[in-house]
């Protein structure tokens, strides 16, 4: 189906697991499909163009969704009967956010922008993690510059995009924080991310650029780039292979053989893939 992100025999050739996509035509109709081998290529969610599914997040406690089916991010819980939105511990109210993830625990993280208010506190970004889907969540970096993510990694480190250094040097950075520390790493490219990918087992967060190489970028700052012409997706649970894009396919980068991209198949022409989840088996609804 030409509606699909991938045709069905690029799929079937997938390395085992189950894989969710956040994908569309364009930017105003992304959703969430899910596949892999031994599976149909199934759209789970149908939001309408305009009001697309803006961020995508899955691990084996579930699936959490930046929707924007009613007009502004809003965090919610994907499940067999529709979206369960998150909502605020003491308000009860939608909780608006974006960019979350989900660890395997069922710790949530996510963003939120300045409310416009322009008290200081409010004048800030804010990431913010909660333990599950329906306890408190606390703000555990905060600055009145843009941020981003977060990312989770092994031993309990989130990875923040953010701004540091002088105003008028101001540069791009991935920011790791873990107990209550933060530290900042620089990337080999003066330009934010379009995609970090990381995880439990990732050795290194893996960074696409919209126009650069990317690259691998270590906890200690090291960094390794990653074939030309692919950018990557996500790890595998394992921390060993990243699925990867070209404009016009899918690929499996290797830590056995870093130097190269083993194509597996075409994406769908016309059809963008902003994210993507590798999972072991498929998430719980």
């Amino acid at each position: 189906m030409s509606g699909q992100p991938v045709p069905a025999g690029t799929a079937a050739r997938l390395p085992a697991g189950a894989y969710y996509v956040l994908a569309g035509r364009t930017l105003g109709s992304l959703n969430v499909w899910e596949l892999g081998p031994g599976r149909p290529v199934t759209q789970l969610t149908r939001n309408r163009t305009g009001h697309p599914i803006d961020a995508l997040a899955a691990s084996d406690a579930g699936i959490v969704l930046a929707d924007k089916a009613n007009g502004t991010d809003r965090l919610a819980r994907w499940t067999g009967h529709g979206p369960a939105w998150l909502r605020h511990h003491r308000l009860g109210a939608p909780i608006q956010g974006s960019s979350p993830d989900i660890r395997g625990n069922g710790t949530v993280g996510y963003v939120t922008p300045p409310s416009g208010s322009g008290r200081h506190r409010d004048a800030e970004f804010a990431i913010w993690t909660q333990p599950s889907y329906t306890s408190a969540a606390a703000v555990i970096y905060r600055q009145r510059r843009p941020l981003d993510g977060p990312v989770f990694g092994p031993h309990g480190q989130i990875a923040i995009e953010g701004w540091t250094g002088p105003q008028h040097g101001r540069r791009p950075s991935v920011l790791i924080y873990a107990r209550g520390q933060v530290t900042t790493l620089s990337t080999g490219v003066p330009a934010i991310p379009s995609l970090v990918a990381w995880g439990h087992r990732a050795p290194a967060l893996a960074i696409a650029f919209p126009a650069h190489r990317a690259e691998l970028l270590f906890p200690d700052g090291s960094r390794k780039p990653l074939p030309s012409g692919w950018q990557p997706l996500a790890w595998n649970p394992s921390g060993t292979q990243l699925l990867m894009q070209s404009s016009t396919a899918l690929g499996i980068w290797s830590a056995s053989a870093p130097g190269r991209v083993r194509t597996v198949g075409v994406i769908t022409p016309g059809m963008q893939i902003l994210q993507a989840v590798w999972l072991a088996h498929k998430a719980p609804l």
